[in-house]
C-alpha cells in the first residue's frame, strides 16, 4: 500500500472524527431547580404556637399541589442526604419543565437557596430550592475532545502521508 492511499485512509478517519462532535446535540443546560426535603419536620412546638420558626417564609399545603409537583416533593423528601447544609443525592428537574408551584418560588437571578414550607399530616417540612446551571460532564466533555484530537492526529497523518516522497 502505498503513502496515497494511506493519506486517503487517514482522510476518511479524520473527517468523522471531526465532524461527530459538531453534529451531535448539545445536552441541556439551562437552569435547572434541585430540591432538597429534610426528613425531620419543624417542631411541633413551633408551628402550633405562631409559627415562629416559619415565619415569613412561603408555605404550600401538600394537598393544594399537582400531582407532578407532589411527586417531586416525595421524591426530595425520599432521595436527599443533609450532610451539614449541603444536599446530596436532591432530585433536580429543568426550571421549564418543573411543575407548579416549584418553578415561581424560585426567584430567577438569585444564586442562593430559597426556602419553602411544605405542610403536610399537620406538620410543616422544609424545603430548599436551589436553582442552578448544570456543567457539561467529565465524560461528554473528553468524548468530544478526544475525536477532535484524534481528527488532529488523522488530519496531519494524512499531510505526512500525502506530501511526503514516495521512496
Amino acid at each position: 500500500m502505498n503513502r496515497r492511499h494511506r493519506a486517503v485512509i487517514a482522510v476518511l478517519i479524520a473527517v468523522p472524527l471531526f465532524v461527530t462532535p459538531l453534529v451531535s446535540p448539545v445536552p441541556n443546560y439551562d437552569a435547572h431547580i434541585e430540591m432538597g426535603v429534610h426528613q425531620e419536620p419543624v417542631n411541633q412546638s413551633a408551628s402550633e404556637t405562631g409559627q415562629q420558626q416559619v415565619g415569613d417564609a412561603p408555605t404550600v399545603r401538600y394537598q393544594n399541589l399537582s400531582a407532578p409537583g407532589q411527586r417531586l416533593f416525595d421524591s426530595g423528601y425520599n432521595d436527599t442526604v443533609w450532610s451539614g447544609i449541603l444536599m446530596e443525592d436532591a432530585p433536580t428537574v429543568p426550571l421549564d419543565e418543573a411543575p407548579e408551584p416549584w418553578a415561581t418560588l424560585v426567584p430567577t437571578r438569585s444564586k442562593g437557596a430559597t426556602t419553602v414550607y411544605v405542610h403536610r399530616d399537620g406538620h410543616y417540612y422544609e424545603t430548599v430550592l436551589h436553582r442552578f446551571t448544570p456543567k457539561p460532564s467529565l465524560p461528554a466533555f473528553g468524548l468530544r475532545l478526544g475525536s477532535l484530537l484524534g481528527a488532529i492526529g488523522f488530519g496531519t497523518l494524512a499531510g505526512y502521508f500525502g506530501l511526503a516522497s514516495e521512496d
